[in-house]
């Protein structure tokens, strides 16, 4: 055997100069938790792994500590979690340091484990289970704090969705496997006619939900809103229209696919049962308001195409312009209108929604060949609010669904902004959700939705004195209303 051999096989650690270190994997503890308990101490733990663990000193107690470790180099202690004893170890002093944050002069002290190591995972499991049990508790406070006709209330909804599901389950496996035409018509009857069902039955439910909640206080407001989503969060938001709207993926609701899901009106959603729910959303009367919504504007700009000599040049700009729908309705309906100068500009400040309204009309008109112009400018609307629009002469402003976010102040400033880059005689026409859509219990409580709602008589007091002319207009629901003003 070489020398090299001999020295690896019979290798040498002096103990009394080996430097004692803490295992560096090891678990920090939540304070005030977990402590030893020794010779009538109590040392509250740090962190710990298998084979050690480092307490907190007082400043005043430390050399007494360690003199008394220097005469008692093996300890037998016991560790507590939450008062809970979780095993008895064997420990021997490893080192000190001061504790850098502490302002009083605390120590920590590790400490090396002997014989069987530290139960960490019990301990872990103790952290675990005392987490899960504060979350009920407090979770059993909260809810002690609604009212039991609220809780009833969300309690027999769920119930009631619950058994719709189960049953919905059930003939979505007696779906025919054999043909996809058969399979998918088979899926398209039961969401029509399960989707009107719920249209009957779900709005006559929710409306109850204005006086159940019109005395709680903002706290009672928080559980109550927290509580619905736990309870019937999962029965809906499998419905893509419902989870776009309440996850947000895009930071805000009401984003463009959510406005597609409106327009393309599919069959769509993991289940039948989401397929149901899906189809239901889009369907009710705030999703059939923005689908007028669409036609309402399309009919605008035919009726502006139409009062304009041919040969004028026209200037329409949209501002948070989503998938530009009703630009997209006018390209592939207006072909009277073709090879007219007209120039169309989506204004947003979502990136990924322009890039989607310009994909959508570049392929529209590459079969159309209107000759029209469409121009995409990525803007932030405080910029829009603060500078005003990119030019000015346009013909047509609108937004449609962008001030049901704003404040009075707000709406004000961005209304009088839009008017001042339109031409003499030109108009700007504002979307904005009216008080009397029945949806709003149902978007509040389950899907995080919130919008600035006004009458009428909202938005002739917001807008007086805008323009030479002021008047308000509705789609055939009455749950979109929309300003006009004339420059």
């Amino acid at each position: 055997m070489s020398d090299a051999a001999m020295k690896q096989e019979f290798f040498h650690i002096d103990e009394h100069n080996r430097k004692k270190v803490i295992r560096q994997d090891r678990t920090a503890l939540e304070p005030g938790s977990c402590f030893l308990d020794f010779n009538g101490r109590q040392l509250e733990m740090l962190n710990i792994s298998s084979f050690g663990c480092a307490v907190l000193v007082s400043a005043t107690e430390f050399q007494d500590l360690k003199n008394w470790f220097e005469k008692n180099p093996h300890i037998e202690a016991n560790v507590l979690y939450k008062n809970i004893q979780t095993q008895n170890v064997g420990l021997r002093w490893a080192r000190a340091e001061d504790h850098a944050k502490s302002a009083t002069g605390e120590m920590i002290v590790g400490f090396e484990v002997l014989g069987e190591p530290l139960k960490v995972d019990r301990i872990k499991a103790l952290e675990a289970s005392s987490e899960v049990i504060a979350e009920q508790t407090q979770y059993a406070r909260d809810l002690a704090q609604l009212p039991a006709e609220f809780k009833t209330f969300v309690y027999e909804m769920k119930d009631w969705l619950e058994k719709l599901k189960t049953k919905i389950d059930k003939l979505e496996a007696e779906t025919p496997v054999d043909n996809w035409k058969e399979a998918q018509d088979y899926r398209l009857t039961i969401a029509d006619t399960v989707a009107e069902y719920l249209g009957q039955c779900i709005p006559a439910k929710y409306s109850q939900v204005p006086q159940l909640i019109k005395t709680f206080t903002p706290d009672q407001l928080k559980w109550a809103t927290q509580f619905a989503r736990e309870q019937i969060g999962h029965l809906v938001y499998g419905a893509p229209f419902a989870s776009r709207a309440y996850y947000k993926p895009r930071g805000y609701a009401g984003d463009y696919e959510m406005m597609n899901h409106l327009y393309r009106d599919e069959l769509v959603g993991k289940t039948l049962f989401d397929q149901c729910m899906h189809k239901y959303f889009i369907d009710e009367p705030a999703g059939a308001a923005v689908k007028n919504r669409g036609q309402y504007l399309f009919e605008k700009i035919t009726q502006l195409f139409n009062d304009t000599p041919a040969k004028q040049p026209l200037k329409i700009l949209s501002v948070a312009s989503g998938p530009a729908m009703e630009q997209q309705i006018f390209l592939q309906n207006g072909n009277q209108f073709y090879g007219r100068p007209a120039e169309f500009t989506c204004l947003d400040q979502d990136e990924e929604s322009l890039k989607h309204a310009q994909r959508q009309l570049h392929s529209a008109e590459r079969f159309a060949r209107s000759g029209f112009k469409f121009k995409f400018n990525n803007m932030a609307i405080r910029n829009v609010i603060a500078a005003g629009c990119p030019e000015q002469d346009y013909d047509l402003i609108y937004s449609a669904g962008l001030f049901d976010y704003f404040t009075e102040p707000v709406a004000q400033m961005a209304a009088q902004k839009m008017l001042a880059s339109v031409k003499p005689g030109g108009r700007v026409v504002i979307g904005n959700f009216s008080k009397d859509n029945p949806c709003v219990p149902f978007m509040e409580l389950v899907l995080d939705w919130h919008l600035i709602y006004r009458s009428e008589e909202d938005l002739f007091r917001i807008f007086k004195g805008m323009g030479s002319k002021v008047w308000v207009e509705k789609e055939p629901l009455g749950v979109n209303l929309f300003v006009v003003i004339q420059k």
